[in-house]
């Protein structure tokens, strides 16, 4: 009896729309179009491996930005998926986008070279391999339309030729099973990453950075801001990651104490007069175990005065309660410690906080600061905020300065300090900046 099997004939006679065999936008055929190729591996072979990567995240992106931003993001995926599938891959494999879901990517594995290979044994180091290089790349790309980390769902699943069932329902069980495996190891790495990251906070595994902060008239280094890295190798190497992910996992007040534990620790051992930047979310603020005697006797301990401490209030939020908020900061007005309101620039609520809290730092995110030379608006709000701050008493920041049209604007509008990685990279150390160069631009 001759098996049931759909011939690309098949496809092209039927009444649907072209775009059902590739997708023009991301040039990428769907299984439609591959399914003679797809289905001559699993009669060759005996059977067939896919692995999938779905990016569930980007239907929320479609729901609150649209269409065309959707559709940008999508292809730029697409296009990094391209790239790994080149290095990592074989030019045989067959990269596809699913027919129903297009946030959905497919490879299909072609058979081995040599009848002694067995890919069985390396189906699970392959979708891995893909997995350390996909989530990072995905979250930074997303980050700014989704502030919330959400894995790619990346699984892999095979099945084996059966004559008794038809091919297309073989080939479609293994693209489902391993949607669904995918589906399942994302929520698995989650509680890994939970449990890493608890290990890490534990053993206080993370390094302290600095980064100089100057007056960009003079080219002084006013002070340095204390940054974290997590070990190398890992996904909370980046500090973005590492900060998200502990939000997600409701670990930020934990990590962030043994962030300010670990900053003036690393401060003990460093002879200076300058200002340390000690990041804090809000909520930490109210941590009865560092406020009053405790903080003043540990910054005699490590030999820092007070006046040198400033906690920035990393807190994209709006403050709950400024009055409570306040009594809290009085324990470290105190004693000399003052606070920078940071990422200015990022929300309706910067205004309210700056009228509440009367900050002695404003520091305008980087947002603000890229490509300010090209934006009349942003150097007009810019020049209202260093207005805003002369008149309370305030100082500005601008953070995130990389280039040196930006450097030479913001000195033109009269910002009085700034950081980022044209005035100096973070590093181990309290480094000099390159005065030389900087006084000749």
């Amino acid at each position: 009896m001759k098996k049931n099997t759909i011939s690309d004939n098949d496809f092209i006679s039927a009444p649907i729309h072209k775009d059902f065999y590739f997708n023009k936008y991301l040039e990428i055929p769907t299984v439609i179009k591959a399914y003679p190729e797809i289905e001559q591996i699993l009669t060759d072979s005996k059977y067939i491996a896919c692995i999938t990567v779905q990016v569930a995240q980007l239907q929320k992106v479609e729901y609150q930005y649209g269409s065309l931003i959707y559709n940008d993001m999508l292809a730029k995926i697409s296009d990094m998926l391209k790239s790994i599938k080149k290095k990592s891959f074989r030019d045989e494999d067959i990269f596809l986008v699913d027919l129903h879901d297009v946030d959905t990517f497919i490879i299909f594995l072609s058979p081995p070279r040599k009848n002694d290979t067995q890919l069985l044994d390396h189906l699970d180091t392959i979708a891995g391999k893909a997995r350390i290089n996909i989530e990072k790349e995905i979250f930074t790309m997303l980050y700014p339309y989704s502030k919330d980390f959400e894995r790619p769902a990346i699984g892999y699943a095979l099945v084996i030729n059966n004559p008794m069932i038809n091919n297309i329902r073989l080939i479609m069980q293994a693209l489902n099973n391993s949607i669904r495996m995918g589906q399942f190891m994302s929520e698995k790495q989650d509680y890994i990453s939970h449990y890493q990251l608890q290990k890490l906070i534990i053993e206080g595994n993370i390094t302290t950075v600095f980064q100089p902060i100057v007056d960009l008239q003079s080219l002084d280094i006013l002070g340095y801001e204390t940054l974290t890295r997590g070990p190398e190798e890992t996904e909370f190497a980046s500090p973005l990651l590492l900060f998200t992910l502990a939000s997600k996992f409701g670990l930020s007040f934990e990590l962030d104490s043994i962030c300010r534990k670990k900053a003036f620790e690393s401060v003990r051992n460093i002879s200076t007069d300058k200002k340390i930047f000690i990041n804090t979310l809000t909520m930490t603020i109210h941590d009865p175990e560092f406020r009053g005697a405790y903080l003043a006797d540990l910054l005699e301990d490590i030999k820092i005065k007070p006046e040198n401490v400033v906690f920035e209030i990393n807190e994209k939020l709006a403050i709950d309660n400024y009055d409570l908020f306040r009594t809290a900061m009085k324990d470290y007005h105190d004693i000399g410690i003052v606070h920078a309101s940071d990422d200015i620039g990022t929300g309706m609520t910067d205004l309210e906080r700056i009228m509440e809290l009367n900050p002695g730092y404003m520091k305008i995110d980087i947002s603000m600061v890229r490509d300010i030379h090209k934006s009349f608006i942003k150097e007009e709000m810019v020049k209202a905020m260093v207005s805003l701050a002369k008149n309370l008493g305030s100082l500005i920041i601008a953070e995130g300065i990389e280039t040196k049209e930006e450097f030479i604007k913001l000195k033109e509008l009269n910002v009085a300090y700034g950081q980022g990685y044209f005035l100096g990279r973070p590093s181990e150390e309290m480094r000099d900046i390159n005065r030389d160069y900087l006084k000749n631009l």
